[in-house]
């Protein structure tokens, strides 16, 4: 069978369902064809299902049965809202439905049957509220003769839950909604034919609530705890606790404990109590502790936590656990320790400086020398500052580092002042050298001298080819030896100019 077929012959027979069944069939065979054939698909045969609907409501209201004509429309709201997720159309449905239901409370009323009428009045304003439409005239314009008329089931209570309802939402008050919530749920499904609209009443409730939540400002406290960090085995500290409402919204019936280790001496109570807490509102609580002497507990930590517990603006119980917050305490003060730790260095530190300023050193060793020590000099510097702070826990990492520093520098003068000394025996050797060959200079104006003394001599002379072959190699020899004591001064003049 064709869907839209399917559709037409489920809603043709819908006028003898009662609205809870009808919904349901609705959505099982619109998601069935979803599942078989396409979201497009459902989407038109939902359409479909809401136009055949509507003609329903239609044929009832024309033969006065208004009623199941509202069911229709209700039904058709569902569709549209679940399966279409089209608000304006189902905000169509389901105020016309509610129209439908006003008219048969007058009815009911004009009969007499007020409670039928009430509940049926009370049903379409919550209708109403589904479609964030709040307008309470109807409702007023007929309390007259709801109050006029014999209730059997409390009529007087249920005309004023869609009242409460909007009270709620316009005072934020959750305990209004509360007890709106609760009569609804108490009276109206005692009304005849107001079952099978008891989905869409939850829904309505639902929905205000979700509104009444986004306007809700709730508490929101948080913890403020002063301990001492410079901590000693046997005496007395003061703790300080602070809670304070940094929320939008009160807090009230606030009660707090504090859970001290038993092994922790301690002066005042533990516990409190506050009515409310407003935003911005601080409550303070201070305890003397003690850590007892007992070297079994040096350095051991201890925990402190606060359990707390409040009610917020809708009346639910919050409970927090605070913390943890630790307690450590030494066999003697930290900050004693600490400030004989750092002098004894800065001891240590002078007396590398004294010792080096007694080292003739070169200019590139200085420089790296005097850079350690500064380096060392800002370290101490930090670990004073911190201990000033109380912040203890960086201390000894700095430490650390100091001792690595002086260490390197400990390690690194010997082998400098070694490589130093060598490098001066050298440089020493070499002005000598220089100082020996710049001696012979004269040589060197006695060598050309000859040279040219030896070229006259074989110009001038007839020597045979024997004594010309000497001349030449003695005048070679010459400029050879002229050559190398040249070369030689030259470069020890490079090599000294290089050590200075």
């Amino acid at each position: 069978m064709e869907s839209e077929d399917f559709m037409l012959e489920l809603f043709e027979r819908l006028d003898n369902l009662p609205m809870n069944q009808a919904v349901k069939e609705a959505l099982q065979v619109l998601d069935e064809i979803r599942k078989k054939g396409s979201p497009e698909e459902a989407n038109q045969a939902a359409k479909r299902a809401i136009d055949l609907l509507w003609k329903n409501s239609e044929r009832f209201v024309e033969s006065k049965s208004l009623k199941n004509a509202a069911s229709q429309l209700a039904t058709a709201y569902t569709i549209a809202h679940e399966v279409l997720k089209n608000q304006e159309m189902a905000n169509k449905a389901i105020l016309q439905a509610a129209e439908h239901l006003i008219k048969a409370a007058n009815e009911y009323i004009i009969w007499e049957d007020v409670d039928s009428g009430t509940g049926m009045l009370t049903i379409a304003s919550l209708m109403r509220f589904l479609a964030d439409d709040f307008d309470l005239s109807t409702i007023e314009s007929m309390k007259a003769k709801i109050n006029f008329g014999r209730s059997i089931l409390g009529a007087g209570q249920m005309i004023e839950v869609p009242e409460s309802l909007v009270q709620s939402i316009n005072e934020i008050n959750p305990r209004t909604f509360n007890s709106a919530k609760q009569t609804c749920l108490s009276l109206l499904p005692r009304i005849k034919d107001a079952e099978e609209f008891m989905e869409l009443i939850n829904k309505s409730l639902m929905h205000v609530e979700q509104r009444l939540s986004k306007s809700i400002a709730f508490p929101d406290i948080k913890s403020i705890v002063e301990i001492p960090k410079d901590l000693v085995l046997g005496q007395e500290f003061m703790a300080n606790f602070k809670l304070r409402n940094t929320g939008e919204g009160n807090a009230q019936d606030v009660s707090y404990s504090m859970d001290i280790p038993k092994e922790l001496r301690v002066i005042g109570s533990t516990k409190d109590f506050v009515a409310e807490m407003k935003p911005g509102d601080e409550v303070e609580k201070n305890l003397e502790l003690t850590i007892p002497e007992d070297e079994t507990f040096a350095d051991q930590e201890f925990k402190i936590r606060i359990s707390l517990s409040f009610k917020d603006i809708v009346g639910n119980i919050q409970t927090q656990t605070l913390g943890p917050f630790s307690l450590v305490a030494g066999k003697v003060s930290k900050a004693e320790e600490t400030e004989k730790s750092i002098n004894a260095r800065k001891d240590a530190l002078e007396e590398l400086k004294e010792r080096i300023a007694g080292i003739t050193l070169p200019n590139v060793f200085q420089g790296f020398i005097a850079g350690m020590t500064d380096l060392a000099s800002n370290i101490l510097n930090k670990c004073t500052i911190s201990r000033e702070k109380e912040d203890y826990e960086l201390i000894p990492a700095l430490l650390k580092v100091f001792e690595e520093l002086i260490s390197k520098t400990n390690e690194t003068m010997p082998t400098a002042i070694a490589d130093y000394e060598s490098e001066r025996k050298q440089f020493e050797d070499l002005k000598e050298t220089l100082t020996s060959l710049t001696s012979k200079v004269d040589d060197l104006g006695q060598y050309a001298k000859t040279i040219q003394e030896l070229a006259q001599l074989m110009n001038e002379t007839e020597l045979t080819e024997e004594g010309q072959i000497l001349i030449k190699r003695a005048i070679q020899e010459l400029n050879d030896a002229s050559n190398s004591l040249t070369e030689a001064i030259s470069k020890a003049k490079e090599l000294t100019e290089e050590k200075n």
